[in-house]
């Protein structure tokens, strides 16, 4: 006998019932180990903690994850994929256009990743994590602030990425907001400043 539209239907929603309850069960425990990694140094951050945090046991993180350090590394790749969305702007968008987007996620994340900036050289996980975060920085120096760029190759041209570089990292927005206690629009100017000094000298 053929099973009928009515059952069909019970079983299709129970599917995605079950699939809706682990995809959430899924995100609460990245969103609890973001709690975690963020707040405390990585050899300070529990499996036990997290699972306590997200509502779940330590068996269900290692069954979805396998260990702290993929979880670690998971948790990583969805925050970058949120971070590379968050940033983004339209091809052909101005400096200040997107400046103003790195200044804002500076403000979001800002905290966390000099947390983490601080710990590279403890943690390997950690480290390769910031590495791709200094990667992923020199290619938004290289997409907006080609005008500094044009011309020049080699030595000159690795000389300019670096400056660039420098003048729009985290660690000049670190010491700009958090050390020098300056408000998010005075960063920007000074930021933009740096920039302006380095096209004089283009």
């Amino acid at each position: 006998m053929e099973m009928s539209d009515q059952a069909r239907e019970r079983r299709s929603y129970r599917k995605t019932a079950r699939a809706d309850s682990e995809a959430a069960t899924h995100e609460a425990i990245l969103d609890a180990a973001f709690e975690s990694f963020s707040a405390d140094p990585f050899d300070r951050v529990t499996l036990n903690r997290i699972a306590e945090r997200s509502g779940v046991t330590v068996q269900t993180i290692i069954r979805r994850f396998g260990s702290k350090e993929e979880l670690f590394e998971e948790l990583a790749q969805r925050e970058g994929r949120r971070i590379l969305a968050e940033r983004d702007v339209p091809e052909g968008a101005s400096l200040p256009v997107a400046l103003a987007s790195l200044l804002d996620h500076y403000e979001r994340d800002g905290d966390t990743i000099a947390n983490f900036v601080a710990q590279e050289h403890l943690f390997e996980p950690v480290r390769a994590i910031v590495e791709r975060g200094r990667k992923t920085h020199r290619e938004w120096v290289e997409r907006h602030c080609r005008h500094l760029l044009r011309g020049l190759d080699g030595k000159a041209r690795e000389r300019m990425v670096h400056a660039a570089t420098v003048a729009t990292d985290l660690s000049t927005w670190k010491l700009l907001r958090r050390d020098l206690c300056l408000e998010p629009a005075r960063v920007a100017e000074v930021m933009t400043e740096l920039l302006h000094g380095l096209e004089r000298r283009h």
